[in-house]
């Protein structure tokens, strides 16, 4: 596959996928063509900021673990049947632009057209727009391009690298109603700040707030400010589900922790024909 694109951009076949080698003088990262994926982010004199499996699957039509996947157009599982968490992030995306903006930053933008899928009863139109710099900006725009009514849930999945599960905690999330799929499904309440401990994996119902990870070990804290978005999840599979996954090595589970921007799947996007919705998630660090 060959691709123009700007200078602080450099393309290369990582497994044996298409990706975009990003590096300016704020950062570097790494984007797949395959599901729009930021792979990585590292911002200079900082520790990698997402997390990557080592086991990760770099083949064609596999989901790629770790990074931000691009759930989409459902999150999680569907009852109508297709794929873990939408079709989209095993996709090959275009790639539509690549600049260097005015302040340095590098913008790169990706589109999914979807015209005819058997899984999904609709037609539109997905685009990613991804800007490398002091922080990391993530916009994902979603296009009803059909004649009748669509329903969209939908993530951006973020994999966070952290020195040691036991000693991190995710601020911004107190008093919050949550789902605890890790028990059943349990409607609950969170008392204080999201500490990790054995399998977490949490949905945050109609939370529009920003949320804070902090991890003393790598002295830093992790700042995820979203829009367009109406909940958040906390995941991490813990030490017994964690050996059951191929794709992450044994022990590994410790060292990252997911912190995701998501449009609900119980309160879905509701898209008439021609209407379009944006998602963002920024990340910082400080």
């Amino acid at each position: 596959m060959t691709f123009q694109t700007d200078s602080a951009i450099k393309p290369r076949i990582m497994g044996a996928l298409p990706v975009l080698e990003i590096e300016n003088r704020f950062a570097k990262a790494m984007v797949s063509l395959q599901g729009g994926q930021v792979l990585s982010y590292q911002p200079n004199a900082q520790e990698k900021v997402l997390w990557m499996s080592p086991l990760a699957d770099m083949t064609e039509g596999k989901a790629i673990r770790g990074g931000v996947p691009v759930c989409w157009p459902w999150f999680g599982p569907r009852k109508e049947g297709g794929p873990n968490h939408g079709f989209a992030r095993t996709e090959l995306w275009k790639l539509e632009l690549s600049e260097t903006l005015d302040n340095g930053e590098t913008r790169v933008v990706l589109s999914l057209p979807i015209d005819s899928i058997p899984e999904w009863d609709g037609k539109a139109s997905l685009g990613i727009e991804v800007i490398v710099g002091e922080t990391l900006k993530i916009k994902l725009t979603s296009r009803n391009t059909g004649e009748k009514k669509v329903e969209i849930s939908q993530a951006l999945h973020t994999y966070f690298t952290v020195s040691n599960t036991d000693l991190i905690w995710v601020e911004g999330l107190d008093s919050k109603r949550y789902l605890d799929e890790a028990n059943e499904g349990r409607a609950s309440i969170q008392d204080g700040d999201v500490t990790i401990q054995g399998e977490v994996d949490r949905t945050y119902i109609d939370d529009t707030d920003t949320c804070i990870l902090h991890d003393p070990g790598l002295g830093r804290k992790i700042t995820i400010k979203k829009s367009g978005s109406n909940g958040t999840v906390v995941w991490n599979p813990g030490p017994i589900r964690a050996e059951k996954m191929a794709d992450v090595p044994t022990h590994d589970y410790k060292a990252m922790v997911c912190v995701e921007t998501i449009t609900l799947p119980q309160v879905p996007v509701e898209l008439e024909p021609g209407q379009s919705h944006v998602m963002t998630a920024e990340i910082f660090v400080e």
